[in-house]
């Protein structure tokens, strides 16, 4: 009886439609007799991912006020593939350290648990040029992302791994950190990127 979500979180942010891309990930709400059944005294239901390149998936169900009764997140293919790839320097240390994975900023902390992950993250990003940003970032001088873990990785084996797409227009450098509503930030780093 109760809803199935799913928060998709893709590849690149530019793949998400219009309206979900401040959020950072798309939102798909359905109902189990729409996408599965009971046989055999068992109950299965598929849904669809988009077709899109698509990193990590958090889903479960919310009860009649839109409360979570049960969640889970995972990482697609891409996802673990990008915690693998966290080799070598990173571009910036932090709580998390920072990796240039795939061209976007990869977060990873190990050993790591539940209390990591709380705290929000906020990416501000530089561009090369100025005019690419968006109009109402213009005056900034930087465009900026703020997301939740889950929504863009995972825990696994003992390690987070989370990673967040730059948008598409030439990035210069960017800084990026976590913070707790009401207190601020708890840690930040400067990393350039250059692409």
């Amino acid at each position: 009886e109760a809803r199935f979500f799913l928060h998709i979180t893709p590849e690149r942010i530019d793949d998400l439609p219009d309206g979900r891309r401040r959020y950072g990930f798309d939102n798909l709400d359905f109902a189990f007799f729409l996408n599965g059944a009971l046989f055999d005294g068992r109950c299965a239901a598929r849904i669809p991912l988009p077709d899109y390149a698509v990193a990590g998936v958090r889903t479960g169900q919310r009860d009649g006020e839109g409360g979570v009764l049960w969640s889970a997140e995972f990482l697609v293919d891409p996802g673990r593939r990008w915690a693998d790839a966290a080799s070598g320097e990173p571009v910036a240390r932090g709580a998390f350290d920072v990796y240039a994975a795939d061209g976007a900023p990869a977060y990873v902390k190990e050993p790591c648990e539940d209390a990591d992950t709380d705290a929000r993250f906020f990416l501000h990003v530089v561009p090369e040029r100025a005019e690419d940003l968006p109009e109402g970032r213009r005056e900034y001088g930087f465009d900026t992302r703020g997301f939740a873990f889950f929504s863009n990785g995972a825990l696994f084996e003992g390690r987070c791994a989370a990673r967040v797409p730059l948008p598409d227009y030439p990035v210069a450098s960017g800084r990026t950190g976590q913070y707790i509503s009401g207190v601020g930030e708890i840690w930040s780093a400067e990393f350039a990127v250059g692409r």
